[in-house]
Order: C-alpha cells, then structure tokens, then sequence
C-alpha cells in the first residue's frame, strides 16, 4: 500500500463513522453469538421481541440503524445483559466476559466469587498488567 492510500485509510480511521461501524459489529457479533448459545434462529428472536425475522437480518448484517432501547431488547430477549464499556485511549483496555460452570474462577494470585449481580470488569493500565485482567460475572 503506497503511502497516499494509507493516510486516507488512517484518516477514515479517526471518523465517528468507522468507530461507529466497529462498535457496530462488536454488537452484532456478540448479538449472533449468544443467539447460537441459546439455540434461538432469527425468528425466533423476532416473535419475542415483536418484529419482523427480516428486521432481525438487518440488524445482524449492520444495515440498519438501531437504538440503545432496541440493543437492551435484543439482548433481554436472549436472557442476557447489554455492557456498554469506556476507557481512555491511553489506556491498555482488554475487555471480555468469562462462561461459568463451576464455583469459582481462578486468576494466578486470587478467586473470584461465582455469583455476582454484574459483570466487574478491570482494566490494566500497564502492560505488564494485561495477565492480570479478570471480569467477575
């Protein structure tokens, strides 16, 4: 890639519009995700939620704007909760959620409880921090 075609792409990546784009498929993958978790088709997820199973396909495919209110729905929907998450740029943030089947998940230094209200999630602020991230759910 020349140096002219890779500006243009750093520059369309400081847009609201490609962060926007990302934040969307994060949420639409993870919609698809526990979608599959919970043996629900796309219909399906359209009857509990009252709409159409061709609106539900173009919330999946991100052709469709869709509200914070329509998000929590979604995720109602499949028994599940809707975690909106922000950090500073500068910040070393891996974020992600951990599936339960036991008593108490173990991370190198402590155990953490199984049962909690919501997920708690820590960030590093370091580098050196990134084994020690755990998220509580």
């Amino acid at each position: 890639m020349n140096q002219k075609q890779s500006n243009a792409l750093d520059r369309f990546r400081d847009t609201l519009d490609y962060e926007l784009a990302n934040v969307e498929m994060d949420f639409t993958d993870s919609l698809e995700a526990l979608m599959q978790r919970r043996g629900v088709t796309k219909s399906d997820l359209a009857r509990r939620i009252n709409t159409s199973p061709a609106y539900i396909t173009k919330i999946l495919r991100g052709s469709t704007n869709f509200t914070l209110e329509t998000m929590v729905k979604l995720v109602r929907a499949l028994d599940g909760e809707l975690h909106v998450r922000a950090c500073g740029k500068e910040d070393s943030a891996h974020w992600f959620h951990a599936i339960r089947t036991g008593p108490a998940m173990v991370n190198h230094s402590n155990i953490r409880p199984a049962i909690a209200k919501r997920t708690q999630y820590l960030l590093s602020e370091t580098a050196e921090n990134n084994d020690e991230l755990a998220a509580a759910a």
